[in-house]
């Protein structure tokens, strides 16, 4: 078996005139992979405390303006360091000493302008309304087939909301005749994307029953790019386990937000899902820390004004997610989703 995601290259520009807006926050991603779990304590500079506890592989996304401060021990011994804001920072898993180490950026200059103070956690979440359908393969009637999608993605979009400040929320239900004639996996996004509007909803999310004329194509999921309007999910014909259906639509979700594939092997978004991880007992759906920085501030930015295309973000966002991009790229030279994603984000916004 496998179960891949789908990233499609083709038709992904939507015209545009938006103009560049100022971030409203900086973030500092922190991930643990010593051994056990780690204590830390967070100051911010007007020294407000925040107290943290992160199991191993564990990702947390903290708003921070220009810089804070971390203070944890390896032993007895205290460290203290100033991270800085849009860094991505690990607890290594070598040795037996306990510290801290920034993942590298190329490209990101050591000192960063001041932000905005980061906003009040109170605030609301960034909403994405969602259109969840079915095609006429479906095998069951829409009280099942309704109740079964609706807990799958609120299941989806807690996941979502551990790593950035976005919620997918389900508005309407609906379905679609699918083409019996499509032999692969994109032609049957593009009739997806031709046939079915997601109005009143910004996100129409496509579950697909076709599965014999697919048999070649072993992708299970598709978005044709960031923002874009539509995902399609293979549903049915193949032998997987609810978590790993689960793991596809977050995998899509994440695409939609920005984030690429990564050469982290517990990650969501490892190019390949087919190992099933997710079957395990103790398998957490999770992102890794780079693509948590990306979703995080796409998300902020998608908090202040709709967004159609990468190349829209601000100058703030823009400098961070493309080293992160550079980044995955060259840790994954033979996938082609950061370079793609990069290149989204240097085209013109004209």
């Amino acid at each position: 078996m496998t179960v891949r995601g789908l990233l499609i290259a083709k038709g992904l520009v939507v015209a545009s005139g938006a103009v560049s807006w100022p971030a409203s926050a900086g973030v500092v991603v922190l991930t643990n992979r010593a051994k056990g779990k780690v204590a830390f304590t967070l100051i911010q500079p007007d020294g407000r405390q925040t107290q943290y506890g992160l199991d191993r592989g564990e990702v947390v996304p903290v708003p921070v303006a220009a810089t804070v401060t971390i203070v944890f021990k390896d032993g007895d011994q205290p460290r203290r360091y100033l991270l800085q804001a849009n860094g991505v920072y690990y607890f290594p898993s070598a040795g037996d000493k306990l510290d801290l180490v920034q993942y590298p950026l190329p490209g990101l200059p050591v000192g960063r302008p001041t932000l905005k103070p980061p906003p009040d956690p109170r605030d609301a979440l960034c909403t994405i309304p969602v259109k969840i359908l079915v095609d006429d393969k479906e095998p069951t009637v829409q009280r099942i087939w309704e109740k079964r999608y609706r807990e799958r993605m609120a299941a989806a979009s807690e996941i979502i909301e551990r790593h950035c400040r976005v919620r997918f929320e389900v508005v309407a239900v609906g379905t679609w005749t699918s083409d019996n004639g499509a032999r692969e996996m994109q032609q049957l996004i593009e009739e997806f994307e031709r046939t079915v509007k997601p109005a009143p909803a910004r996100l129409a999310i496509g579950f697909t029953g076709q599965y014999q004329t697919l048999r070649e194509d072993k992708h299970m999921g598709g978005i044709r790019g960031p923002f874009r309007s539509h995902i399609l999910i293979r549903e049915w014909g193949r032998q997987i386990a609810d978590a790993e259906r689960l793991e596809i639509l977050v995998h899509e979700l994440g695409h939609f937000l920005g984030a690429v594939h990564s050469p982290e092997h517990q990650s969501v978004m490892r190019p390949d899902i087919s190992d099933r991880q997710a079957r395990a007992r103790d398998f957490h759906i999770g992102f890794d820390a780079p693509n948590t920085l990306i979703m995080y501030l796409v998300g902020e930015e998608l908090r202040s004004r709709p967004l159609m295309r990468l190349c829209q973000l601000s100058s703030a966002a823009k400098d961070p997610l493309r080293a992160v991009y550079t980044s995955l790229a060259a840790a994954l030279p033979t996938d082609p989703a950061a370079r793609i994603y990069l290149a989204l984000l240097d085209q013109s916004p004209n």
